[in-house]
């Protein structure tokens, strides 16, 4: 008789089992489908700023509701209307039971110093919230350097459900309890908010998922690269200057002027871009610059050689209008290249 009741209760346990394990997996009943996530984001700090690698490091706390009736308990019995998990305990729960499965797809690695807390409420509401440090990888726009801003977008979607069964949302009161700490560890960045916006997304089945982007918006602060980056290319440049209007100089010393200006300029661009990656190497304001700069000091070089001569031969018949363009190119050349340098930076300048 007892081998038959320990077999009754093998099968029992047997066909219970399954069912309890499947019953975390399947999406709550007893709600409006598509369930609704709700979700808000806090940027606590950002910690790296990598342009050229398209990367960034952020502290970030990510907090997730949902309502699930297979949660909910009676207030009277347990004598509080929540309770509350931090930790181990939090981990544990949510593996037994269901959870959104939210992800955020432009995550590079796995969350570093992660802390999370969870709290149920007794008509099944769920608040999960997690704390954590990782890299995200970006799309990052060079172009305005050093005016830009840069749009980074947190993609966080639900890959385990189609859009019809679950639903990223940010409701208003979510978005209040979302933003950006007004101090970061970044010095040369500052932040410009962060902004919410929902698209959908295919996944391998051709099917529709959820995904909501959170965008934050980082300002550099191009008034700190004025000095360490303008100012020594207008000084080596303005060399120049002094090869157009200094009387007298002969061709051998504007030579070595102009040459020993152009690898100075050289060794300018080899020092920004180790300091500041991406400011030479892309499309960037300093690199046009820069660009140009080799360009405008070889023709300055090129124009005085050629209106020597005929300058220094009174019997030449181009010796008037050698001087006149001479007296035009002083005032022209270095006028049209400050133009141009100074359109490059105006162009670069946030709207």
């Amino acid at each position: 008789m007892t081998r038959w009741l320990f077999a009754l209760l093998a099968v029992l346990i047997a066909g219970i089992t399954p069912v309890a394990a499947a019953d975390k997996d399947m999406l709550p009943t007893g709600v409006e489908w598509p369930v609704k996530v709700r979700v808000g984001l806090k940027v606590l700090n950002v910690l790296k700023v990598e342009e050229v690698a398209g990367q960034a490091r952020l502290h970030l706390e990510l907090t997730q509701r949902w309502r699930d009736p297979r949660l909910a308990f009676d207030p009277l019995q347990q004598g509080l209307n929540r309770i509350d998990r931090v930790g181990e305990d939090a981990d544990e729960f949510l593996k037994a039971n269901w959870r959104p499965g939210l992800v955020i797809d432009n995550q590079v690695d796995d969350a570093d110093s992660r802390s999370v807390a969870l709290s149920v409420h007794s008509n099944g509401e769920a608040v999960l919230i997690e704390r954590f440090e990782s890299n995200f990888r970006f799309r990052m726009n060079m172009d305005a350097f050093p005016f830009d801003k840069q749009e980074l977008a947190l993609v966080l979607s639900l890959p385990r459900y189609a859009k019809q069964e679950a639903l990223l949302v940010s409701t208003e009161a979510d978005r209040r309890n979302s933003g950006v700490e007004p101090v970061l560890s970044v010095v040369d960045w500052a932040s410009a908010g962060l902004r919410f916006t929902s698209e959908e997304g295919m996944g391998w089945n051709a099917r529709s998922y959820s995904r909501l982007n959170a965008t934050l918006t980082l300002a550099r602060h191009s008034e700190r690269y004025v000095l360490r980056i303008f100012v020594p290319i207008l000084a080596v440049l303005a060399v120049s200057i002094f090869v157009l209007w200094s009387p007298g100089l002969k061709e051998e010393s504007k030579g070595s002027l102009i040459f020993s200006s152009l690898l100075a300029l050289a060794a300018i661009s080899f020092t920004f871009e180790s300091s500041f990656p991406g400011s030479i190497s892309l499309n960037t304001p300093v690199a046009q610059m820069i660009s140009l700069g080799y360009l405008y000091l070889v023709v300055v070089l090129m124009l005085e050689i050629m209106l020597a001569s005929p300058i220094a031969n009174p019997a030449s018949r181009f010796h008037s209008l050698a001087r006149e363009a001479r007296r035009q190119i002083k005032w022209a050349l270095p006028t049209i290249m400050v133009v141009i340098c100074v359109g490059a930076a105006v162009r670069a300048l946030p709207a």
